[in-house]
């Protein structure tokens, strides 16, 4: 039986592992039992070219409940903004799976009620065109200062 051990590890990546094997987590050795056994085809650990290691955990019995994203760069300040980024982005995904509605940014839905209204102030004559039109300006100006 092959069996691997990990020393000094973080209690949130224990449950991540945890979760990704299938298992429970042991804190003492009298307390494990045999079905807190996880299983995975292989778990190997991996040199990141002399900044570091990682446990590569692959052919997990549950794929696709746990996913790792390994954010690298040059300085903390730059990973810090790039692990910002990447949250940012698997927050737009979460909403959009909870909510099947997406709008563009950058003015983009100024800009297009001022294209509509402006249309519809063609249809109009006298001060109600006018008020219309300078209403658009004040939108279309306001997406430049926005985006």
């Amino acid at each position: 039986m092959k069996i691997m051990v990990v020393k000094d590890i973080e209690r949130e990546d224990t449950e991540f592992i945890c979760k990704t094997i299938g298992t429970k987590p042991a804190v003492h050795v009298d307390q494990f039992t045999a079905d807190m056994l996880g299983s995975a085809e292989l778990a190997e650990e991996v040199s990141l070219n002399g900044s570091g290691k990682l446990i590569k955990i692959t052919g997990c019995a549950n794929a696709g409940k746990t996913v790792t994203i390994v954010v690298r760069g040059s300085n903390k300040l730059l990973i810090e903004e790039a692990e910002r980024s990447v949250h940012d982005a698997l927050c737009v995904i979460l909403c959009l799976v909870k909510k099947r509605a997406l709008i563009a940014g950058g003015g983009a839905p100024e800009i297009e009620l001022a294209l509509l209204l402006t249309e519809y102030s063609r249809t109009l004559s006298g001060m109600e065109s006018y008020c219309i039109r300078a209403f658009c300006r004040c939108y279309g100006s306001h997406s430049i200062y926005t985006s």
